[in-house]
């Protein structure tokens, strides 16, 4: 009880004031407030698991190799997979390098995605094979690969679309070799074209048509021979419903020369056997002129067998792919065969 007593008569005394008068003049320690570190910057939830512009994300590399572990699955095929590729709209997420498949190998091998995979095999197991053994005398041990990926717009098309070069999808052939060691070459295998034909035709009518012209002069002299600047010129247009090719010879005589589908189907419409007439003269245009590649395949015979099986090759393939060019096509496609498997809404190119 005193213990007790003697505790509350202190705290008392406290409460009242301080015991001792020189400890009530020291002034109260400063106290510095605390330092916070500064919050973390708050990021937005999708930029952060967004990958950069030209990086595939992991779940679409581990998609496109999922597709890819289906659509090889069954196939006897040699390759390895290649880095993803993303160039702007450009690349793939999975291609592969492909150097065999069914026994037939592509030099140098091709870098493609999975989905060409299968209607390359189709392609070599049911038609090569089959067309090289009737025509060549043996089967395919080679394909020769002219060119694959290229992040570039398609040749020769007016605008900015892509190629299927860009997608990884789409594979340009020069040639084919067999078991035998024959060489089959598009270049020099095909032949001159339709439209290498057609040139040639044109301009032998343009040297009658001068020579008679000459002649005409030669028996009248009052007629007018053509000039050596008179020469002729190619027009195409459209008539009656058909693609025509009109010759414009020295002199104004004209000739219309039903134009080729380059490779497609033949135009089967009412009347499209029968060239066209229309009166139209010029003078002083530009000759007619044939390319060099076209002056070669004019003044060669190609190998029957070779141009045969060449020929076949290209129009098994118009049945697979989504786009097929060849020689017939245009200039820049006379030395390979171009394959791909663009969707297409209505039907195949075929050219």
């Amino acid at each position: 009880m005193l213990r007790f007593g003697a505790g509350l008569t202190v705290a008392l005394g406290v409460l009242a004031g301080p015991l001792n008068p020189a400890i009530a003049k020291q002034p109260a320690p400063k106290v510095e407030p605390a330092q916070v570190p500064p919050l973390p910057e708050r990021k937005d939830a999708k930029a952060s698991t967004a990958p950069p512009a030209d990086v595939w994300s992991p779940a679409e590399i581990a998609a496109a190799k999922s597709r890819c572990v289906a659509a090889l699955k069954h196939m006897a095929a040699v390759y390895t997979y290649e880095a993803p590729i993303k160039d702007g709209d450009c690349g793939d997420p999975a291609p592969i390098r492909l150097s065999k498949l069914s026994n037939v190998t592509f030099e140098p091998a091709a870098l493609i995605n999975c989905g060409m995979v299968a209607p390359l095999n189709q392609w070599i197991t049911r038609d090569l094979q089959t067309l090289a053994r009737r025509q060549l005398g043996g089967r395919i041990t080679k394909i020769g690969v002219m060119s694959d990926y290229s992040c570039r717009t398609a040749l020769g098309r007016i605008g900015k679309k892509l190629s299927q070069h860009a997608y990884v999808d789409a594979l340009d052939i020069r040639g084919f070799e067999t078991d035998k060691g024959r060489q089959v070459v598009v270049l020099t295998g095909w032949g001159a074209t339709e439209r290498d034909l057609a040139k040639a035709k044109l301009i032998k009518e343009q040297q009658l048509a001068l020579a008679e012209a000459a002649k005409a002069k030669a028996t009248d002299p009052s007629k007018t021979a053509p000039s050596a600047d008179s020469h002729s010129i190619l027009k195409p247009s459209r008539l009656d419903g058909s693609d025509v090719v009109a010759a414009i010879l020295p002199g104004g005589v004209n000739q219309h020369q039903k134009a080729a589908r380059l490779g497609g189907p033949a135009d089967k419409s009412p009347g499209a056997d029968k060239a066209p007439k229309q009166s139209v003269a010029t003078a002083g245009t530009k000759p007619i002129k044939l390319s060099k590649a076209a002056l070669a395949a004019l003044s060669s015979t190609p190998d029957p067998a070779q141009a045969g099986f060449l020929r076949e090759a290209h129009a098994a393939a118009c049945r697979i792919f989504g786009t097929t060019l060849g020689p017939e096509a245009n200039e820049m496609h006379r030395n390979h065969f171009h394959v791909d498997m663009a969707e297409r809404k209505i039907k195949k190119i075929c050219d």
